[in-house]
């Protein structure tokens, strides 16, 4: 499983490398990046020009800093049991490293935050964006790092949808065999006329209202708790009357879970959500730790 690792200045990476090693993925190979933007020139007549030189010596100076901090990472990586090796980039950090992605077929990219607000909560602020709306890889966004003392549970997110049955598969391949205890959580949000409509040539459905609809979708994720026994990790059903994304705060809540994991998919912003724009909302606007699949077209 290769995975890069956005390396900032600002130490948010130490908290995607904690939940990797959490995890604990199925052979990781972990590819350190380091992106140096180089220096702006000032602008002429404002700020007295700098030489050429100057430039070149800062750059210099940053790529040394640079390879000197992922050498240091790389030997932590290896003494926990994985591969891994180090990469020096130049240029626009929020292309840089997707093309590295690409160029590398990598299977996660992986992020930290900080504690600054929204967008500029990520690596590089554009990175996570453009990661958001562009990567074909899946993500992992890491705001918190895992606590040792609390058991390492996550709500795995679902729709039944056969994209985010594809998703699984790829949790599967992942293998985070680590985790402890996995809620799988469903939210529904149903009226009486939508409900009327569904049930009118089924009265005996209709009598028992929202019930049925329930315990129909408490027997969908038995089936995936099924499909997910490999992981050998303690399974549950949740299902929850009411909208996705404040049921899925819920559920993380009432499970004392530590990490969200959800499918996206599609290339626009919209497209790339299968759960609406529930994926976005969680990256962009609140503190959970994400763990973002995309499952390869079909």
């Amino acid at each position: 499983m290769r995975i890069v690792v956005g390396v900032d200045s600002e130490g948010a990476y130490e908290r995607a490398l904690a939940w990797i090693d959490a995890l604990g993925f199925e052979s990781p190979h972990l590819i350190l990046t380091s992106v140096i933007e180089p220096p702006r020139p000032p602008v002429v007549g404002v700020v007295a020009p700098f030489p050429d030189e100057a430039f070149a010596d800062t750059l210099a100076a940053q790529q040394s800093a640079a390879r000197e901090q992922l050498d240091a990472l790389c030997e932590q990586a290896r003494a926990h049991g994985a591969i891994a090796e180090s990469v020096t980039l130049i240029g626009r950090a929020s292309a840089k490293l997707l093309e590295l992605a690409d160029a590398r077929e990598a299977d996660l990219i992986a992020l930290g935050g900080t504690s600054k607000g929204a967008v500029e909560a990520f690596f590089v602020g554009s990175v996570a964006r453009a990661a958001l709306t562009n990567a074909r890889q899946s993500l992992l966004i890491a705001h918190t790092p895992p606590d040792p003392e609390t058991p390492l549970n996550a709500v795995v997110a679902t729709d039944h949808s056969e994209y985010n049955y594809r998703c699984l598969d790829l949790l599967l391949q992942f293998a985070p065999r680590r985790l402890q205890r996995i809620a799988i959580t469903t939210a529904f949000d149903l009226d009486e006329e939508t409900l009327e409509v569904l049930t009118r040539h089924a009265p005996a459905v209709q009598q028992s209202g929202t019930d049925w609809i329930i315990e129909q979708l408490h027997e969908r994720n038995r089936q995936v708790c099924e499909r997910l026994r490999p992981l050998q990790a303690a399974c549950e059903s949740l299902v929850v009357e009411g909208l996705p994304i404040p049921s899925l705060r819920e559920a993380m809540r009432e499970t004392q879970s530590q990490l969200l994991i959800l499918g996206a998919k599609g290339h626009s912003l919209i497209e790339r959500l299968s759960l609406g724009s529930i994926s976005y909302h969680f990256a962009v606007g609140e503190r959970q730790n994400l763990l973002i699949l995309r499952a390869s077209e079909a």
